[in-house]
């Protein structure tokens, strides 16, 4: 007879709100039987363990586990505030510390100088913010109009970059393709420093979605807190602003009357593709300016929604890879390794690319 052992009270919902939320739907029938007096066997806990991505070890405890919190919340599709990560954000914002931890060692050896957006706003208004960090970037109000929709991320990412933050995306943990980024966990977070900010993106966004992300963790950087994200009122700042700037209200208004627009669903689609930002953000600014009804934002919105498909990595692996980590950053890492103050060892493991790999990767940037 196979030996079977009992999961205690409030371990199975506590493992539900760390685990990836997909993995969780995929087993919840034998998630609800254990979690109502079904004793597994351990080679059954084992295989929950893996497809779960949790430690194997969680299931035998008497009593849930309080992680503690000291990562920043997420944006996630709805603005809600998430403190509990699955697996895979966790190992995600892991990674990125670990590169942003080289990167504030190897800018003290090269003598880097501050960010020079890093921590520009404080106390100012929606307006004078976004004014603020248009200057700093170097951004005109109408900068929309010399991009298109499907460039406009890429022109903010180039800007920032050239301000010292480091923005790298992915749509999976690592290169595994089997641990996907659920965007209904999290568009985006920042991390904080006043010389070398980072921001990562989820690239399973679309573009536009992707560019008003950037914006807004852009607002947090500027804004200069290690508690990014952290309440309600810091949250829905970091949006107006990010939302004036994608979207200034003057010339919104400018717009909306020269086209002779009018509260309909019609009209969004003009709006985004004016101001080169999804149909998200403009559904969002029309109804906050008093432009459309709630009855069309709801609408549409429900029909974004419902459309959000997922996205699935492909293409060249190399330009994926490149595309997917800051430049600056493989640029950085590069002059380090010549100059002998980075190992290949942790060069590989900083890129996740080894041998090989990593000089096939690095043949696609330039300098």
């Amino acid at each position: 007879m196979r030996a079977s052992v009992s999961v205690h009270d409030g371990i199975i919902p506590w493992i539900r709100s760390i685990a990836d939320p997909d993995a969780v739907r995929a087993n919840e029938h034998e998630l609800l039987q254990w979690e109502e007096g079904k004793r597994p066997t351990l080679k059954q806990i084992a295989e929950m363990s893996k497809q779960l991505m949790v430690p194997f070890g969680y299931f035998l405890l008497t009593q849930p586990v309080a992680f503690e919190q000291d990562s920043p919340a997420f944006r996630t599709l709805g603005s809600r505030l998430k403190h509990d990560m699955s697996p895979n954000l966790r190992d995600t914002v892991g990674k990125m510390e670990a590169i942003q931890d080289w990167l504030r060692d190897e800018a003290e050896e090269v003598e880097l100088d501050r960010c020079p957006i890093a921590a520009i706003l404080n106390g100012q208004s929606v307006m004078e913010a976004a004014s603020l960090l248009r200057k700093a970037l170097h951004l005109d109000v109408d900068w929309y109009r010399s991009v298109s929709s499907d460039k406009a991320y890429d022109h903010i990412r180039s800007i920032a970059g050239k301000c010292q933050v480091f923005i790298f995306e992915s749509g999976i943990v690592s290169d595994n393709t089997h641990r996907v980024l659920s965007l209904d966990e999290f568009r985006g977070f920042a991390l904080y420093d006043s010389i070398v900010p980072l921001i990562f993106i989820n690239s399973r966004d679309n573009v536009r979605a992707k560019a008003f992300t950037l914006l807004h963790e852009l607002v947090h950087i500027a804004k200069g807190s290690d508690d990014l994200m952290r309440g309600v009122d810091e949250e829905s700042f970091c949006n107006r602003v990010a939302a004036e700037i994608m979207v200034p209200e003057a010339e919104l208004r400018e717009f909306w009357a020269a086209q002779n627009l009018i509260s309909k669903a019609s009209s969004l689609d003009a709006v985004a593709s004016r101001f080169r930002c999804s149909k998200s953000v403009a559904v969002h600014r029309t109804y906050s300016l008093g432009l459309i009804s709630s009855d069309v934002r709801d609408e549409v919105l429900s029909t974004i929604s419902n459309a959000i498909a997922k996205r699935k990595a492909g293409g060249n692996y190399y330009n994926t890879k490149a595309a997917r980590l800051d430049h600056n950053f493989l640029n950085m890492l590069r002059a380090s390794l010549q100059e002998g103050r980075t190992r290949y060892t942790d060069a590989f493991r900083l890129t996740g690319c080894w041998g090989s790999k990593y000089d096939k990767l690095m043949a696609q940037v330039t300098e």
